[in-house]
């Protein structure tokens, strides 16, 4: 009795085999992680509207990826490498907002010391807060 050669692979042998339209997925992949680097590459530059243009690159990028993969993913053929490597990008750009967020906060703390937000008007130590507060105790300094 003989056995044919694709019987006899294993099964992780056999997830690794490349669909038919595996240098589709390859390309998006690969323009998913272009869009990657290119955008960690303006999160370094002082350049707002060269950010906003590779972020939404990158989710253009990243949506007509997720499109491939999934038709891939339903038929139950996609190639454990590009799964890996797939899931390492999804983890870059998870790391690329996680430091935008940290950022973001960074900045928006440095704002509120530098400019604070006016106090409401019953506040103490507003204008008109001296004028609504009634007669305290003075304490000298010794």
């Amino acid at each position: 009795m003989t056995t044919s050669r694709s019987a006899a692979r294993s099964p992780a042998q056999a997830d690794n085999t490349l669909p038919p339209d595996a240098s589709k997925l390859e390309a998006s992949l690969a323009a998913v992680e272009l869009a990657i680097a290119a955008l960690g590459h303006t999160l370094t530059q002082k350049d707002i509207a060269a950010v906003e243009a590779a972020s939404t690159a990158l989710h253009e990028t990243m949506r007509g990826a997720m499109t491939q993969f999934a038709q891939v993913a339903r038929r139950g053929k996609m190639p454990m490498a590009l799964r890996t490597r797939f899931a390492l990008a999804s983890g870059q750009i998870a790391a690329q907002r996680e430091a935008l967020y940290r950022a973001t906060a960074l900045v928006e703390q440095n704002l509120e010391i530098l400019i604070p937000r006016p106090m409401a008007e019953t506040s103490v130590y507003s204008a008109s807060g001296a004028s609504q507060r009634g007669p305290g105790r003075m304490i000298a300094a010794s």
